[in-house]
């Protein structure tokens, strides 16, 4: 015995029922469907045969069509075609999202296509598990959003062959995004090795500070010699543990992994430890607008 779905779909007025796979009859308007679906629309322009109460699929007097979506899929699908006065669903899970999306491309559902095509570059979903999102986008076809994924997995620690191939991404996608993100990683570490963006981007007060006489030991290393001085050996170790972390998961995040322990290192300087703070958390800010700049640079190759 079929059930009924809940509001808005089991209105009286309603003229035709759409019917889930798990048996969910839903209750809504032809012009409704046909406005939202050119798919529906032509089917309800055929010319209709002459019902026969008997054999036709119906309830009461309503047809209802079969649909191959569950009674979940259709009823987010729906909201989205329902006037704004219904509230839309919320797309929170990957999986909704992958099912509402299929059903939307599969009865030319444009308007509602281009919506769930928002919601699954939400950092909340992005967030979470990137490389499944990559996934569903690689199987639509969508590079945006693919390329989009790409750049959040940047987050995360690198992905196994296993863990990439577990989310049935192709082998050509799989080699696409390794090479995407050893790219990502030799750029990041680039900025670690060659500070000119530094020496563009600096503020007069980093530079006072960077040149000022204090007790701290310096580090002879050329890499990260400016204006004449040599770096403060506590940032030039943050430099230096930053570069490895970088390769591994070249984002703006990894920039803090070793912010407190450099800043700690630098209170026991007592010049520096006057400014060390205010200084790093500026001279970080600066690192990830840069490390942005030139991963917005570096392009995800696949062909989808």
């Amino acid at each position: 015995m079929p059930s009924e779905a809940k509001a808005p779909f089991n209105n009286a007025k309603a003229d035709i029922i759409l019917c889930s796979s798990d048996n969910v009859y839903f209750r809504v308007f032809r012009c409704m469907l046909a406005f939202a679906s050119p798919f529906f629309e032509a089917m309800f322009d055929l010319p209709q045969p002459r019902r026969n109460h008997f054999n036709d699929q119906m309830f009461g007097d309503l047809d209802i069509i079969q649909v191959s979506e569950n009674s979940k899929t259709l009823d987010m699908l729906l909201r989205f075609c329902y006037p704004a006065a219904v509230k839309g669903p919320g797309l929170e899970d990957i999986n909704d999202v992958e099912q509402v999306l299929e059903a939307a491309m599969k009865y030319g559902m444009e308007d509602v296509e281009e919506r769930v095509r928002k919601a699954m570059v939400a950092p909340s979903l992005l967030e979470s598990n990137p490389v499944r999102i990559l996934a569903v986008a690689c199987r639509f076809g969508l590079r945006t959003e693919a390329s989009i994924a790409a750049r959040y997995s940047l987050l995360h620690t690198a992905p196994t062959h296993d863990s990439l191939a577990a989310e049935h991404l192709p082998s050509d996608v799989i080699q696409g995004l390794v090479a995407y993100r050893s790219r990502c990683g030799q750029a990041a570490r680039t900025l670690c090795d060659n500070l000119d963006w530094l020496k563009r981007s600096q503020t007069y007060s980093f530079y006072e500070w960077w040149t000022n006489c204090c007790p701290c030991d310096s580090k002879a290393d050329v890499r990260y010699l400016a204006h004449g001085t040599y770096p403060r050996e506590w940032w030039a170790d943050y430099m230096d543990r930053t570069a490895v972390a970088l390769e591994e998961s070249p984002c703006g995040a990894t920039l803090m992994r070793n912010l407190a322990e450099a800043v700690e290192r630098a209170k026991s300087c007592p010049s520096c430890r006057r400014c060390a703070q205010d200084q790093m958390v500026q001279f970080t800010k600066t690192f990830a607008q840069e490390l942005e700049r030139v991963i917005a640079e570096i392009t995800l190759d696949i062909v989808i």
